[in-house]
């Protein structure tokens, strides 16, 4: 599992929405844990396939 800082959970906070797009376009996972989509699995704490 990739280190937490680098999931949206924790990565929201503390960087802007630029930042973000790279990592939510065209989404194929979703956390079982808050409901973020992402298009890699190491960006959630909890994936599951969408």
């Amino acid at each position: 599992m990739s280190e937490h800082s680098q999931h949206l959970c924790e990565y929201a906070k503390h960087h802007g929405v630029d930042d973000m797009r790279r990592i939510v376009k065209d989404p194929k996972f979703i956390c079982e844990v808050c409901g973020r989509a992402a298009n890699k699995k190491e960006n959630l704490c909890r994936p599951v396939t969408l």
